[in-house]
């Protein structure tokens, strides 16, 4: 069974031209995983905290986990997710779920202090994409049927693929030639790169976003 419903949509946006082949590196595709938890240096309390999970959809960066509050017996923290938004309060003691990870602080020997830290680190791990296929589809305009550009990984015409698909790395790169690009009128077309399954039919969206095409290279923007 593929990963393909473990793929989560992904902007991003394009710089082409006439002029140049198209050869570009698309992020990994993966879903988030924990890269590590460090303790603040001038932590007064010796706890620890621990992750259980890290579901799809959390978002990538450095979650600051921070004491707010001792009072009644009780010591609460605070998760505060990389753009600074406030995704959960909790107690020290109980496990909670703070946009996506799933944690628990403990008591050590020392008592935590207001103003104890953790950061905690979430990063893409890649995911296995092997036997699925990439379809490029960008359109004239966001109101057209028409198709400016395609690309494929997996053409049935015999011709070399436009989009180059990894396996166990979630690599997807673009290689479409000059003479194609050379085609394509100057402008702004917006884009998604399917993700199909040939076991199953079904298809998502791995990435979605504008694709800026410029006459020559050095005019872009």
């Amino acid at each position: 069974m593929s990963n393909l419903a473990l793929i989560q949509p992904r902007p991003i946006t394009f710089r082409t031209s006439q002029n140049t082949d198209w050869l570009d590196g698309l992020p990994i595709i993966g879903q988030p995983g924990q890269g590590g938890v460090v303790a603040g240096s001038a932590n007064v309390g010796t706890g620890t905290l621990a992750i259980a999970a890290v579901a799809a959809g959390t978002p990538l960066g450095v979650h600051a986990v921070a004491v707010t509050g001792i009072g009644g017996g009780l010591t609460g923290f605070t998760v505060t997710a990389p753009d600074g938004t406030v995704t959960a309060r909790g107690v020290v003691g109980v496990p909670l779920y703070a946009g996506g990870i799933t944690l628990a602080l403990a008591q050590g020997s020392t008592p935590f202090a207001v103003g104890d830290v953790f950061a905690v680190s979430v990063l893409p791990t890649p995911l296995d994409i092997t036997g699925l296929v990439f379809r490029l589809d960008a359109r004239a305009s966001k109101t057209s049927a028409a198709y400016a550009l395609q690309a494929t990984s997996a053409p049935t015409d015999g011709s070399l693929p436009t989009i180059a698909a990894g396996t166990t790395g979630g690599n997807v790169a673009m290689r479409v030639t000059r003479a194609t690009m050379a085609a394509c009128p100057p402008g702004q077309y917006p884009f998604d790169i399917l993700a199909t399954d040939p076991a199953t039919g079904l298809t998502v969206t791995a990435f979605y976003g504008l694709i800026k095409h410029a006459a020559v290279a050095s005019l872009q923007d």
